[in-house]
């Protein structure tokens, strides 16, 4: 679908460029994909090895993914610490935030050595973000400091103390969507010249076309019409609200079907909840999937009742399958990306009769209305691809 032409995108007169990315992750996050997208695009299109682009890998997160960074020329850099928290079960609130606790304290010294040692162009920080900020803050490096948002982040008030301090070290934070970015400006927490709106490179079309395609051998698609909703089995997700909601939703359109895709600590709760309304022949808990889009592909709707959200990308994957999408209107870039009802409909978070009411409009709508709104929602997409990213990176970059 993208329509940017790759002429004239090498400028021959610039310098070769060194860029370190920091993203120690401890669970699958879409931002693993993004991170890896992001660096193929920025070696893919400049032909010339402009850039250079290297992960840090902090304590093996990485190495799941060797054979795909090898394969997309994706250097790695192994900060050699930590290894021994490779094999933890890293999940569930605790083990998380005491895995953040330990890559904070034991890649202190090892970070800076390594700035020191290579001397970067570019640090680009994606999660855990506190460390190097506070090490670009203590030193004075020449190597530029990237802060990149993946998602609406929570503003604690830590937080936003932590992002003021540090703002003047930083040389650019990339945003995922203007909403975000408005809400810096706001809230004076960075200045204008240093945001920039960047949507994530999450979508690869001709590897989706493939993924799509997979059969699923599976009785709970044979029949009725199947709402679909990705994301882990969290508070965040709100899915509590979505199986309540759909419980009335049965009263009126009985043949529809619900399928969650995710794992996470609420699903017992969720299971307890499904049994408890009497709808385990109606919702399916598929748990964790790495393949999404053949289950996209089967499906009829997307619904998303988030309280708050990052990207939004299992959204963009079912829009760019073709589904008409339902979401809540919680702090995302969702608003930007469906507008008022052209490409979607959004519902007031956690109002269930707006839920109610927006889900009759869609599932009601007459077929040239909808197949208009799935358009729309395709072509809204082509911000989401791996060149379009290069080519906003690369202004930064230069």
């Amino acid at each position: 679908m993208e329509k940017y032409s790759t002429q004239g995108l090498i400028d021959l007169t610039m310098d070769n460029k060194n860029i370190f990315i920091w993203s120690p992750f401890t669970s699958k996050i879409g931002t693993i994909n993004n991170v890896i997208n992001s660096s193929a695009s920025l070696i893919k299109f400049s032909k010339t090895k402009i850039f250079k682009v290297s992960l840090i890998n902090v304590f093996g997160e990485w190495s799941e993914y060797i054979n795909e960074i090898k394969l997309k020329k994706i250097g790695l850099e192994n900060l050699k610490v930590l290894n021994f928290i490779k094999n933890w079960k890293k999940e569930g609130f605790v083990r998380s935030r005491l895995c953040y606790l330990l890559i904070f304290l034991f890649s202190f010294f090892p970070l800076i050595s390594l700035i020191k040692r290579k001397k970067p162009d570019f640090l680009t920080i994606h999660l855990i973000t506190s460390l190097p900020l506070l090490i670009f803050f203590l030193f004075n490096f020449k190597t530029k400091l990237i802060l990149h948002i993946a998602g609406q982040p929570k503003m604690n008030f830590l937080r936003k103390i932590i992002w003021k301090i540090t703002s003047k070290n930083i040389f650019k934070v990339i945003c995922p969507s203007n909403e975000l970015k408005l809400y810096f400006l706001d809230n004076g927490i960075f200045d204008e010249n240093k945001l920039e709106v960047i949507e994530d490179p999450h979508l690869i079309i001709h590897k989706i076309q493939k993924l799509k395609k997979v059969k699923i051998s599976d009785s709970f698609f044979d029949s009725g019409k199947i709402l679909i909703s990705i994301g882990r089995l969290t508070k965040q997700k709100n899915y509590s609200f979505l199986i309540t909601n759909f419980k009335t939703l049965q009263s009126k359109y009985n043949t529809i079907k619900l399928l969650i895709i995710g794992s996470g600590e609420q699903k017992i709760y969720l299971e307890s909840l499904i049994k408890k309304l009497d709808l385990q022949n109606k919702i399916k808990l598929l748990g964790y999937e790495n393949n999404i889009y053949k289950y996209l592909n089967k499906s009829n709707y997307y619904i998303s009742t988030s309280i708050w959200e990052g990207s939004s990308l299992a959204m963009i994957d079912a829009a760019i399958v073709g589904l008409p999408i339902l979401c809540s209107d919680c702090p995302s870039g969702r608003k930007e990306f469906i507008g008022k009802d052209k490409r979607g409909f959004l519902y007031r978070e956690n109002d269930n009769n707006d839920f109610l009411d927006k889900f009759s409009q869609m599932y009601e709508m007459n077929s040239y209305t909808i197949k208009k709104m799935v358009f729309d929602a395709k072509i809204e997409t082509r911000k989401f691809t791996l060149l379009r990213n290069y080519l906003r990176l690369k202004n930064i970059l230069n």
